[in-house]
């Protein structure tokens, strides 16, 4: 025998079905097999580093040569004893020794005291901090499953349309149908997804 079936609770099957159809056919999604479009801009930090601006080198510095003025005394004549001879106050031719002191002069010169030096110096490498602008993560856009704040791409906005999910009949909380698909092995998972 059948039971009765009232007409208030085949009106509610057919409402639940029509509502189920239409917001199927006006692309509402209300499982966890829903989809949609995410680009996320590129993440970009600051970083602090040494710069290189101007190598170590070595230069060599030249030091001129060191001159100075030195007097000596140089032998003009030797000394000795010579025969000398002369007149004297009559006319006679006289002669005699006569020691001859020897005859000096003083002669100036200019001697080198320390030769021309040529002497390496090192300047150090000189370095500058540097701001630079990095790439942290780039930007991505792709799918990821619709269920907002349960497992979905990060910072997702929204309330949560995974209810009556294949997780949630499962118990596993946060996860979504790609999550399950990848656990069992039916997919390897999206980038967006973290897998």
């Amino acid at each position: 025998m059948t039971a009765p079936v009232t007409p208030s609770l085949l009106l509610a099957a057919i409402a639940g079905a029509l509502l189920s159809v239409s917001s199927a056919q006006a692309g509402g999604c209300g499982g966890a097999e829903c989809y949609r479009h995410v680009n996320t801009p590129p993440v970009y930090g600051a970083v602090s580093e040494r710069v290189l601006v101007r190598p170590a080198e070595t230069v060599y510095r030249t030091v001129p040569p060191v001159y100075d003025t030195v007097s000596e005394r140089v032998l003009v004549a030797p000394g000795g004893r010579v025969w000398q001879t002369s007149r004297d106050a009559y006319g006679e031719l006289v002669g005699c020794w006569v020691d001859v002191p020897p005859q000096y002069t003083v002669r100036h010169r200019r001697v080198l005291v320390q030769p021309a030096q040529t002497i390496p110096e090192t300047i150090p490498a000189e370095y500058a901090s540097v701001r630079r602008r990095v790439l942290v993560q780039p930007a991505r856009s792709g799918w990821v499953p619709a269920n907002y704040g349960q497992g979905g791409y990060p910072g997702a906005y929204g309330p949560s349309l995974a209810i009556g999910s294949i997780p949630d009949a499962f118990g596993i909380t946060g996860a979504s149908s790609a999550d399950v698909g990848v656990g069992l092995g039916f997919s390897r998972g999206s980038i967006y997804d973290g897998y």
